[in-house]
């Protein structure tokens, strides 16, 4: 079933919180950040950002009228993927200040049997100085019925060329790392990002969603990731880092071992591309970028 466009330019009320010191050291110990940087100078990592956001793009993917119904409602939010995710940050939030923020329905599309929802978050400080955004891409999963009526109606069509194997490009790698993701994950944190998705701590709801069990949170990898490459790369500054947009390709499990790669932009030098893969070689995140400063 197709979303209702005219949600588009849909925001969200603006929703004010407090930047606690125990809920950001629970959120470095769920991501396994090994960083003192950021109670020693009394900042949240930029990726919290997302704790602060998960509320109002949930409200939004919720609401019953953007699907047409509540039965629309739930089957969609169950076949619910997150595909990309675009973040800039202005500073890191500091423990103890106030920040007002909301979100907004950027666009609406409907790709084959699927449809994609692009929502944009915002945070602003106490004198109204946007701090950062993030743009999150969802796309959701048309249900068995619905591809079959699609291939029924597409029988008649042309069938199309078989593409091209992609050739791997080669890069010169200036950074290798990896890290583990341990077998409770998906609960530490759902409890600290506030991001209680039953697909990350469901065995039945997961299965019920397609998945052959519960998968780690994109922005959890995501996190860890870039955690790992500011450690590695950044020479564990924080602060360097002014954007990060990624797309999530493959399904992360508890207990996976994951793998880094980075190589700097042929066209900019303070652009780090990356990707992300385990131990299968599959990779888990693409096109991953990472702007930083000298």
């Amino acid at each position: 079933m197709s979303l209702n466009l005219e949600y588009i330019g849909y925001e969200t009320a603006k929703v004010l919180s407090k930047i606690k010191e125990e809920e950001v050291s629970a959120y470095l110990d769920a991501i396994n950040s090994k960083s003192n940087y950021y109670l020693e100078h009394s900042v949240a990592p930029s990726i919290y950002n997302v704790v602060l956001e998960i509320a109002l793009v949930e409200s939004i993917w919720k609401l019953q009228e953007l699907h047409g119904s509540k039965e629309a409602m739930e089957n969609n939010v169950l076949m619910l993927v997150h595909g990309e995710q675009k973040m800039t940050f202005t500073r890191l939030l500091k423990i103890g200040e106030e920040i007002s923020s909301f979100a907004s329905v950027e666009n609406i599309q409907q790709k084959g049997s699927n449809n994609i929802l692009r929502l944009k978050t915002s945070h602003f400080d106490s004198s109204n100085n946007e701090i950062g955004n993030s743009y999150w891409t969802l796309f959701i999963r048309a249900s068995e019925s619905e591809i079959n009526k699609s291939k029924d109606a597409n029988k008649s069509e042309k069938p199309k060329k078989a593409l091209k194997p992609k050739v791997e490009e080669n890069h010169d790698y200036i950074l290798n790392t990896s890290f583990d993701i341990s077998k409770d994950i998906t609960y530490k944190y759902s409890k600290a990002s506030k991001d209680m998705n039953p697909i990350h701590i469901d065995e039945e709801v997961a299965k019920k969603a397609g998945l052959a069990g519960i998968i780690v949170h994109g922005l959890c990898t995501m996190a860890m990731a870039i955690d790992n490459i500011i450690e590695s790369f950044l020479n564990s500054d924080p602060e360097r880092v002014d954007s990060v947009s990624l797309r999530f390709s493959s399904p992360v499990w508890p207990g996976d071992n994951l793998n880094v790669r980075g190589w700097i932009s042929k066209d900019d030098e303070s652009l780090l591309n990356f990707e992300v893969e385990n131990e299968s070689k599959t990779k888990v995140i693409k096109s991953g970028s990472l702007n930083f400063k000298d």
